[in-house]
């Protein structure tokens, strides 16, 4: 049983964070670190914030993810969180895709996110288990046009995550999953640049605004503390209420 005297005490706790130099990412590492994890961010592209504590690291290179994992958990003394953040988004009509798009949207959006989830697996076994969040997205429990690589991929992740829930709970591992809706980040740089296309969806958003990379955050603060201890398989909506539109 989790110790609920202060239950969002991550001190003691090391946390990766995919994805770490964009807005939600960026916003994830901030918020573990403000709670007291050792918290080390990775991403394909530097971080320009110095941060000792970065990686580079390519998601969609599955030995490169397993010796990342080996190698924090070894340098650290231990790997209790693992936040599948990293992720991209190309806006293309179905009828005009390629297989070379649709093959790069899988392969960072699931393929990753699933080899992750083994990699953190091994070493969080080790040190008596841990919490996994996978970031999917509201597009992946709603149909949205022009995503299809990125709305099946996210689907996918959704669903692994259950799978891996059932797999992974016998040894004190918990995985749970966040589908964001329209946050306020430079992945929803197309949306400002067509103002009648924000104004949309902004009116069919119940809350009738984006959201924020610190609304995503506090999402997975809640997954990955003791707050939710006996939680595991789930997908936390925060989107606005969009997905009910």
């Amino acid at each position: 049983m989790s110790n609920m005297t202060n239950p969002i005490d991550l001190n003691g706790k090391v946390a990766v964070v995919t994805g770490a130099a964009g807005g939600i990412g960026k916003a994830i590492v901030a918020t573990l670190r403000r709670h007291g994890a050792t918290v080390i961010g990775t991403d394909i592209r530097p971080c320009a914030d110095q941060d000792p504590d970065f990686r580079i690291l390519d998601v969609s290179n599955t030995e490169a993810i397993k010796a990342a994992a080996a190698e924090i958990s070894s340098t650290y003394g231990g790997l209790h969180i693992w936040v599948n953040n990293a992720g991209m988004l190309h806006r293309v009509e179905a009828r005009e895709i390629t297989e070379a798009t649709w093959a790069r949207s899988i392969d960072v959006n699931l393929r990753s996110t699933v080899f992750a989830c083994q990699a953190a697996a091994i070493e969080m076994e080790k040190h008596g288990g841990g919490a996994i969040v996978n970031l999917s997205s509201y597009a992946g429990l709603k149909a949205r046009p022009n995503c299809i690589d990125y709305a099946v991929a996210k689907a996918g992740v959704d669903h692994a995550t259950k799978c891996l829930a059932l797999e992974f709970g016998a040894l004190g591992i918990r995985v749970n999953c966040i589908a964001p809706g329209y946050i306020d980040t430079p992945m929803s740089g197309w949306m400002h640049e067509d103002p009648a296309l924000k104004s949309e969806y902004l009116a069919k958003t119940p809350l009738r605004r984006l959201g924020t990379p610190e609304e995503i955050a506090m999402g997975v603060l809640y997954l990955v503390s003791p707050m939710s201890s006996f939680v595991t398989g789930h997908t936390v909506v925060i989107d606005g209420g969009i997905i009910h539109a």
